[in-house]
């Protein structure tokens, strides 16, 4: 019986740990998802000295096993996590600084478009859920963007930028969803 100390100290049998490939079949879910899940704390993990991740097999199937719902908001934080971590990077690329459409909002119009786009991003998970939520997530979107709009006239950001800023943020945010 080969034995692996977990971070708690607690001590566990070597066949009660999964591969992330037999993980995520449990689950049936990507391997990125999976990965996202326990980076954010979702899921414990070990890693093994080669670097290769092995979860618990009761936590993956009480997980498996847990209400949907539960499994959905781990499901849209990572991938609202995932869109922000891709955000935030093309964000810092001197390409995308340089635009005009980055350069004519300032840092305290930067923080309220921000909101608005992590409301947007957070409808748009919602979405998939229950068709009599729907039609109050599309009114809610249209307002936000009627109010991104007004935003952004108001600071006096030109059409042409807003459109640039508007298709940069969307590409984004729909390539991680």
């Amino acid at each position: 019986m080969v034995e692996i100390q977990t971070s708690n100290n607690r001590i566990v049998e070597k066949s009660q740990w999964l591969s992330l490939r037999d993980a995520c079949r449990l689950l049936d879910v990507s391997n990125t998802t999976l990965r996202q899940w326990a980076d954010n704390g979702y899921l414990r993990v070990y890693r093994t000295p080669g670097g290769h991740r092995r979860f618990l097999r009761d936590d993956v199937e009480s997980f498996a096993n847990a209400p949907e719902q539960a499994q959905e908001q781990g499901r849209e934080d990572a991938i609202e996590d995932s869109a922000l971590r891709k955000i935030r990077r093309s964000l810092s690329r001197n390409d995308v600084v340089k635009q005009s459409w980055y350069q004519s909002v300032e840092e305290e119009g930067k923080d309220r478009m921000r909101l608005f786009g992590r409301r947007l991003l957070s409808l748009l998970l919602q979405e998939s859920g229950p068709r009599r939520r729907r039609q109050e997530l599309l009114e809610e979107a249209r307002m936000l963007g009627r109010e991104y709009g007004t935003e952004m006239s108001e600071r006096g950001v030109s059409l042409k930028d807003t459109i640039e800023a508007f298709v940069f943020f969307r590409t984004m945010v729909l390539d991680s969803t």
